[in-house]
């Protein structure tokens, strides 16, 4: 039996295996094409939220560089969650027939899965490592190899071949295993090391099988082993979805420094048009917005009235935020009718503005941004929007921000 197994194992790998080790190399693996600038690579076997754990960096012009760190699993509560024995950590669930030669069951481990990108702090893609020219996910039906790395509490093995058989009905409903019919054969030579490990899962051959009266392309042999470096014949597939231009927006006003109370003060306007200022406040606490960094100004002429709210988006991350969340929004045209009115998103004298205007209560609601820092919100009575901007042009935002 023994015998068998590796001889099977062994066909397979060198099937699977040859031209990854004829290739393997010190280089360091490059992303075709990139443009993104440096990014950073985490992983997170024990969840998100504070439990990523950086591990290399992207570079400039695309080389990416691992430094896969020593951990403590002490330091991750969660870690007994996530971590598993070999068998099924490795993927090995449901066989009719299985053939293990190695099973090591005193160690657990987990798979990293993702590979993580972050830039500023913020998770803005990830990588695919495969040798498939396109990007693919779990359920495709293209041979090739996807690679992921695990993390192992110790050192094991895992030796073993997997096989599903077709199964179909019996009398009384019973389902027989039919073994002239296999659906799927997986081989797993797992080697692992107590530390981080890089396994390669390759499709290897498929199979158009009858299903009932339906002929479909099936998994029809698989493999799982452990290698000791990472093949040169990888392509690094990038998914990323962060707006550049934004989110460097929002990395330079983080880095500033926010409007001085005094400085509102002695910008403070006392009229806005024909409307007299009557009230006022710096520092507000104000719904969804994290930053009291703002002055509320209050403009009023017989029965109309204007409140303005201005916040400095600078040296708070989450206002920074808010900053590029309300540019984005306005980027596009957009209009939504109402029974009451409309919402929308346009341009008034070349400037993006939300606008949500209640015509049957005669109430405008204006939002926009400006000086590359500031975020104003206008809302007013018995005005209409057009009629709102023109008075907000008159606001000198640039005497505030000098």
């Amino acid at each position: 039996m023994k015998n068998k197994f590796r001889m099977l194992v062994a066909i397979v790998t060198a099937i699977t295996f040859l031209p990854c080790q004829a290739q393997n190399s010190s280089t360091s693996p490059k992303i075709e094409n990139y443009n993104k600038g440096e990014l950073e690579i985490k992983v997170a076997p024990f969840g998100l939220d504070g439990n990523e754990i950086l591990v290399g960096n992207i570079l400039t012009d695309g080389t990416i560089q691992f430094s896969w760190p020593d951990i403590d699993l002490a330091n991750y509560e969660s870690s007994d969650f996530f971590m598993n024995h070999l068998k099924k950590s490795i993927g090995m669930n449901f066989c009719h027939d299985k053939k293990m030669e190695e099973n090591n069951e005193e160690i657990k481990a987990v798979n990293t899965k993702d590979l993580l990108l972050y830039k500023y702090g913020q998770y803005v893609g990830f990588l695919q490592p495969s040798t498939r020219k396109e990007f693919s996910d779990s359920d495709t039906l293209e041979t090739g190899s996807s690679f992921s790395w695990y993390y192992s509490n110790g050192d094991g093995k895992f030796k073993a071949v997997c096989t599903v058989y077709e199964e179909k009905g019996g009398p009384n409903d019973v389902y027989e295993i039919d073994k002239n019919n296999v659906l799927n054969t997986t081989i797993y030579e797992i080697d692992f090391k107590k530390g981080w490990n890089l396994v390669e899962k390759s499709l290897l051959e498929l199979k158009d099988q009858k299903r009932g009266e339906e002929l479909i392309t099936t998994k029809f042999k698989e493999s799982k082993a452990t290698i000791d470096q990472i093949p040169n014949n990888i392509n690094w597939h990038l998914k990323y979805w962060a707006n550049d231009e934004l989110l460097e927006k929002e990395h330079q006003l983080i880095s500033q420094t926010p409007i001085a109370k005094s400085q509102y003060e002695n910008w403070l306007p006392k009229s806005l048009g024909d409307f007299k200022r009557t009230a006022y406040e710096i520092g507000k606490e104000l719904e969804r917005m994290p930053s009291t960094d703002n002055i509320n100004i209050v403009f009023e002429k017989d029965l109309q009235k204007i409140e303005v709210t201005i916040v400095d988006c600078a040296g708070n991350k989450e206002a920074a935020s808010m900053y590029t969340l309300m540019a984005d929004m306005a980027s596009s045209e957009w209009k939504e009718d109402s029974e009451t009115g409309y919402q929308s998103a346009t341009k008034m004298d070349g400037k993006p503005v939300m606008i949500d205007y209640n015509k049957k209560e005669n109430r405008t609601t204006l939002s926009y941004s400006a000086n590359e820092r500031l975020l104003i919100k206008a809302e007013a009575d018995n005005i209409a929007p057009k009629k709102l901007w023109e008075y907000l042009k008159e606001l000198d935002l640039e005497k505030l921000t000098d």
